[in-house]
């Protein structure tokens, strides 16, 4: 008889024991389960609030390259132009590169939460998608605007060297970036290779850059 009560005993701390191991296990899930959902809420935030941040520095950023085309990038440069405005051409590229700059920092607070990540609402995938797209484009049409710019400048310090010119040749604007592709197309988004011409003023016929 007390043999069978000690057995009911031991059975009833057996399950008592299972049913704790067993709460310890739900608890535990439901505790991380409501730990990464917090996770992952906090992360969608991150990219909805970033997404706008970038969206407006992309907005500067195209502003300052609609300037760069209304007046470094366009079809009547002359060598005269490219010289008389060396300083200012070149503090609009500096602007430029701050520009991009802000939007590097734009990108680094949710590139380990866009590439290569899904979230649960369609919303923040989409944002997700637009940024690094963007951002690929916005580096690449920079690089190429840097390099468009500096073949002007080599077009003119060579034109110098062919006419004997005393004048002091122009600095090109150091650039240390290269063409990036995110996504693994091999497309390049942004990059345009353009031939940019330059010629002499129209009034100055003679080959020789005018003394100032």
């Amino acid at each position: 008889m007390e043999v069978k009560h000690h057995s009911k005993k031991l059975g009833i701390m057996i399950l008592i024991g299972f049913l704790l191991i067993v709460i310890g296990i739900i608890s535990y899930i439901v505790i991380n389960y409501n730990d990464d959902q917090a996770e992952v809420k906090k992360r969608m935030e991150t990219v909805r609030d970033s997404y706008e941040a970038f969206k407006t520095d992309v907005e500067s950023f195209n502003s300052i390259r609609d300037n760069i085309y209304n007046s470094v990038i366009t079809d009547n440069m002359y060598y005269q132009t490219l010289k008389d405005n060396d300083a200012s051409f070149k503090e609009l590229y500096k602007s430029y590169s701050e520009s991009l700059d802000k939007i590097d920092k734009d990108y680094m607070k949710v590139k380990d939460k866009c590439i290569n990540v899904l979230h649960p609402e369609a919303d923040v995938n989409n944002k997700c998608e637009a940024i690094v797209s963007s951002y690929e484009e916005v580096v690449n049409t920079y690089i190429s605007d840097v390099n468009n710019y500096n073949n002007l400048i080599t077009s003119y310090n060579k034109w110098l060297s062919d006419t004997n010119s005393s004048d002091v040749k122009l600095e090109e604007i150091k650039l240390d970036r290269d063409y990036i592709d995110i996504n693994g197309d091999r497309e390049y988004n942004g990059r345009k290779d353009e031939d940019i011409n330059i010629s002499d003023e129209e009034e100055d016929n003679t080959g020789v850059v005018p003394d100032e």
